[in-house]
């Protein structure tokens, strides 16, 4: 487990160097730079070198619902051959009493479509789990709300997204969430940026579908070809008494016949 621990004060540093000193298992990282939001210090613990082929959200709030999760999460990685997975999660209280509205499944999800049902929704579900090389290359926001939302969009532009149907992780609420009783700025600040992110998204979808088509190049723009104009139709040829002029061609046929004649 990769515990970043982004310079807290709250006593939580010395605490974690105790269990880590005592459990391996137990990898304490604490950033050089103290500028990092949860993206950041996702950034953080994906490129280290001890971080797995996969790596599995586990916010500080929340638990994963019992000890079958992870094994569940790492078979459909390797049923499904994906790039992301993402659970379902119950809603509870701190004391671990599911609250409404409950289980959170994200049924809008669809292998078929479900990469453009993300751009109509705020959030993807949990817990969610990443293939490292392909987090590694596309990197997270440094931000701490939608860092997580941002990357799903990102890579299911490319790629595949697993899905588990059942709950596998408890999300708890409390007075400290970061998405708890949000003020209305803070709510449109929130909004503001998931609004940004799918512009973003949407304009590197678009540009990657020009990419394919053909005689298109990054820039180039995507036209309608223009109906070719109907020949029109040659007026034939008239002597100057206004007959129409026999062709050299009929001509000879005509004169051929006279002589069988």
């Amino acid at each position: 487990m990769i515990v970043v621990d982004n310079h807290s004060t709250d006593g939580t540093t010395d605490l974690l160097r105790t269990i880590a000193a005592g459990d391996d298992r137990v990898v304490h990282v604490i950033p050089d730079r103290d500028d990092l939001g949860i993206g950041g210090c996702w950034n953080a613990a994906v490129h280290h070198s001890l971080c797995g082929r996969y790596a599995i959200q586990l916010d500080s709030d929340d638990l994963y619902k019992d000890d079958t999760t992870i094994r569940k999460i790492v078979e459909v990685f390797r049923k499904e051959r994906c790039a992301m997975v993402v659970g379902t999660y119950q809603m509870t209280n701190f004391a671990l009493e599911p609250i409404p509205p409950g289980v959170i499944e994200h049924r809008e999800w669809t292998p078929e479509n479900g990469r453009n049902n993300a751009l109509r929704i705020n959030g993807l579900g949990a817990p969610r789990a990443f293939y490292t090389p392909v987090v590694r290359h596309i990197k997270i926001p440094n931000v701490s709300y939608g860092e997580d939302y941002a990357l799903g969009l990102a890579i299911s532009r490319q790629y595949q997204i697993g899905r588990i149907y059942e709950p596998i992780y408890l999300c708890r609420r409390w007075e400290g969430n970061s998405d708890a009783d949000l003020d209305i700025g803070k709510l449109n600040a929130f909004n503001f940026y998931k609004d940004k992110v799918r512009t973003f998204e949407l304009q590197a979808r678009i540009g990657r579908i020009a990419k394919t088509l053909p005689g298109a190049s990054a820039g180039t723009k995507i036209t309608r070809k223009a109906k070719p104009k109907a020949t029109p139709r040659a007026t034939p040829k008239t002597t100057p008494k206004g007959r129409p002029t026999t062709p050299p061609r009929a001509q000879k046929k005509r004169a051929a016949a006279r002589k069988r004649r």
